[in-house]
């Protein structure tokens, strides 16, 4: 027993001085993150401003701080740049010192609790009293643990705690007190260092909330000041975001969704997800609320982390990107506007209105109520099935019944939309390659274009476009069929 009373203080001395050392090289990795935290504050106040003022340049800085920060986090990132620090070198040895010291005294303590519990004999040089006092002891450890969330940390593991609590009390009822003695004794010590890699858990998972709640508002941010970069880009309304009335915000989300062919929409519903997950983190406070089985762990976090990178990278491609579908659909209405008077007021075509207009929306996006609640506030209530994101056809004849048509197709590649035209002749007879040619000419001078400069695809044979290795191409050849078949 001697020999266990021994080890006691051995291991209380080692546990004290390893708790004094680790909590020393944790001040000396807070340090090293701090300057980077300090600088975040700085950006992200400045971001702030910055994005009702539409800078891009700081909303980047403040990522790239965001990014540098959370890779300061990174134990092994930081351990490789402490290590450059010769006072943490040598703390750092001192602390695997120590902590091999330990671990060898916990495992003479445990083999001599061994014996101890397998002995027979009845001990009775002790008195209840004192094991009253350890009992207590190992109790206060086990409360201590009990507040902490260690079962998000360490599933199950407190059980071996208990359990041999347990025995000791059984001991010690059959009189066997040095036996139960040295129980309590190898319980309140691994109780006090399960304690503290709980609390080393719960500080990573805090730093790692931490990051996800910056990362989790740069992205509500970056999707808030959309509405006023929009506005001032579709509508010519400089304004910030706040500046905006709360139905000229939901004008502008509603017209982003549709143009972003959803994905807007899509990010909004995502980050306001996680953001009522942190709002349950905040009212309950990070211990009580992990103690509840369905919180986040930090793994759980780290991916939510780069769910969000994901997603801020997605918006910063398709933030370019859906604006330029918008002004390639205006595009395609002014050209077209511009064609229909043209042939008509020059060579005195006739447009058949009826059989022009934008794509008809495939059932599926009838259905998206991205475009639903755009087509309602563009058209009210009763409007025609088209997608304005999609091709132009416009549809001539002239007097000897020839069929003209041309489709305003949008191409779409690396961000970038360009609009192209695919005309297609039906004669009503023989083919006429001048008459193509001078129609040809007629729609490049309606829109200011240079001849042979890509932009117009003169089709000659509808099976070629409707077998093209081009979707759209593809789409278009079938409408046009279809439409030669009712238009004859």
């Amino acid at each position: 027993m001697a020999d266990i009373r021994q080890l006691e203080n051995q291991i209380s001395r080692l546990q004290s001085e390893l708790d004094a050392q680790n909590r020393e090289m944790n001040l000396l990795r807070r340090q090293a993150a701090e300057e980077n935290r300090r600088k975040l504050a700085e950006y992200e106040q400045q971001m702030r401003n910055g994005l009702n003022q539409h800078d891009k340049s700081v909303q980047r800085e403040y990522e790239r701080l965001l990014i540098e920060y959370q890779n300061s986090l990174n134990s092994d990132i930081q351990n490789s740049q402490l290590l450059l620090n010769g006072d943490y070198q040598r703390l750092k040895r001192s602390v695997d010192d120590k902590e091999r010291e330990w671990q060898d005294k916990n495992k003479q303590l445990e083999n001599a609790v061994a014996e101890l519990r397998s002995s027979t004999e009845q001990k009775e040089q002790v008195g209840e009293q004192e094991v009253q006092k350890y009992m207590t002891e190992a109790g206060i450890a086990q409360m201590e643990v009990e507040r902490k969330p260690h079962e998000k940390f360490f599933p199950r593991r407190i059980n071996a705690f208990r359990n041999a609590m347990n025995d000791a009390s059984e001991m010690s009822k059959k009189g066997l007190r040095e036996a139960a003695i040295a129980i309590y004794i190898s319980a309140r010590s691994g109780l006090n260092r399960f304690g503290y890699d709980v609390d080393e858990k719960y500080a990573e998972w805090m730093t790692q909330y931490e990051v996800l709640k910056s990362k989790l508002e740069l992205m509500e941010l970056k999707l808030a000041g959309e509405c006023a970069v929009w506005n001032k880009y579709a509508l010519e309304q400089d304004k910030d975001y706040d500046a905006l009335s709360d139905e000229e915000k939901s004008q502008a989300r509603i017209s982003i969704a549709y143009w972003s062919s959803g994905e807007y929409s899509a990010y909004e519903k995502r980050v306001e997800e996680i953001k009522k997950e942190l709002e349950i983190v905040e009212d309950l406070g990070p211990m009580q609320y992990l103690k509840r089985k369905e919180s986040m762990d930090i793994d759980a976090i780290k991916k939510i982390i780069a769910e969000l990178d994901d997603i801020s990278a997605k918006w910063d491609a398709m933030s370019e990107l859906y604006k330029n579908r918008y002004a390639a659909a205006c595009e395609r209405a002014d050209w077209g506007e511009s064609i229909i008077d043209f042939l008509e007021g020059e060579i005195n075509l006739v447009w058949k209105e009826d059989e022009s207009h934008f794509k008809y929306a495939d059932e599926e996006t009838i259905k998206d109520q991205n475009y639903v609640t755009y087509m309602g506030m563009q058209y009210g209530d009763s409007y025609d099935k088209e997608d304005t994101r999609q091709w132009l056809e416009l549809v001539f004849v002239n007097s000897m019944d020839t069929v003209i048509f041309v489709y305003i197709v949008p191409y779409e590649k690396e961000g970038k939309v360009e609009n192209r035209i695919v005309l297609y002749i039906d004669y009503n007879g023989v083919a006429n390659e001048e008459y193509s040619r001078h129609i040809y000419k007629h729609i490049c001078e309606s829109i200011h274009l240079e001849d042979d400069d890509g932009t117009i695809n003169f089709a000659t044979d509808v099976d070629q476009l409707r077998t093209n290795m081009n979707s759209t191409l593809r789409e278009t050849g079938r409408s046009i069929q279809k439409k030669m078949s009712r238009l004859r």
